[in-house]
């Protein structure tokens, strides 16, 4: 059961209610909506009790999720895109030719057309084969250098919301390509989170402890990678 609810005066902002056979009680705010997680018998007062105790937070994960949405990417002409770091102010040149050329400060996109999705995909091709070159190259390395390159079975890419990257069971090793756009430090520390996986399928002591072996800095990538990879992440 879902209700849609706006108490104006008491709770400046809407709320949808979803009612199902859990036990607990729970608040989501996701793409600058509010959704609660309720008990399917919970009493409508308790439920107003507890988005009133919440209110604080609530506003302040809204005002957040706003602020990270205006700081997204916009892949336009004169808008600045980072690679390895590195702003790079993006030109669009009509032409014939489709490819996407980087300088020390300029991004070139050749496109026949000035859309903005044209633009988009021409980049993020771009983007992934850059991540292709680098990134596969870089986890075989690191994957020697810790003993277990026998494991390694594959890397592949994709574009995924939930993690910066993955590594399977079978030995496949998974990164978003967006990564790229990271520090080069970053994306090291990102190819050496996953490839110690490849000995440790936890985040243990023991794997940590891996992770800083080769990567002594890793929490101040870690913490990099966590406050600025919403920037990563287009309007669109």
């Amino acid at each position: 059961m879902r209700d849609i609810c706006n108490l104006n005066s008491t709770f400046p902002f809407n709320f949808e209610i979803i009612r199902s056979k859990r036990k607990s009680l729970v608040i989501y705010v996701k793409s600058g909506k509010v959704e609660v997680r309720c008990p399917r018998n919970a009493p409508t007062k308790w439920i107003h009790e507890f988005i009133f105790e919440k209110r604080n937070w609530i506003l302040e994960e809204l005002e957040r999720q706003k602020r990270h949405f205006r700081q997204r990417l916009i892949i336009a002409e004169g808008r600045e895109v980072t690679y390895l770091g590195r702003p790079r102010t993006i030109v669009v040149l009509i032409s014939d030719s489709q490819e996407v050329r980087v300088t020390r400060d300029f991004l070139f996109i050749y496109s026949r057309k000035n859309t903005p999705e044209r633009l988009e995909q021409l980049f993020n091709n771009w983007l992934k084969d850059k991540a292709h070159e680098y990134m596969t190259g870089e986890s075989w390395k690191v994957a020697a250098q810790l003993g277990v390159e026998h494991k390694l079975k594959k890397v592949v890419f994709r574009k995924t919301k939930s993690k910066w990257g993955h590594c399977c069971q079978n030995g496949t090793i998974q990164y978003n390509w967006l990564a790229m756009m990271a520090p080069k430090e970053v994306i090291n520390y990102l190819i050496v989170h996953e490839c110690s996986h490849l000995r440790h399928m936890d985040h243990s002591k023991r794997f940590w402890a891996t992770v800083e072996s080769v990567c002594p800095k890793f929490q101040e990538f870690r913490n990099w990678l966590a406050e600025n990879g919403h920037r990563f992440w287009s309007r669109q």
